[in-house]
């Protein structure tokens, strides 16, 4: 893997060596899987982003009336499950 530097914050970089020590991994792993973490979060949060503009300018559902009747018949099915 590539090495990259990181700036911390002194207080930040202290918790991080703390946490490495205690489960006895290296502080790059920490980094690594933080930056991962924030990835994930990234992609997430624009997917919920194009998935909402759908809904909102498209209105696959035909609009809130429309939505409340499938969320019903969703809800309705749902419980039929159990």
């Amino acid at each position: 893997m590539p090495a990259v530097s990181f700036y911390l914050k002194q207080d930040t970089l202290d918790a991080v060596r703390t946490r490495a020590k205690a489960q006895k991994i290296p502080v790059s792993t920490i980094i690594r899987e933080a930056v991962e973490e924030y990835m994930k979060t990234d992609e997430s949060r624009t997917a919920k982003k194009r998935v909402l503009d759908v809904i909102v300018t498209k209105r696959p559902f035909g609009g809130v009336n429309q939505w409340e009747d499938v969320h019903q018949e969703r809800t309705e099915a749902d419980v039929d499950r159990s």
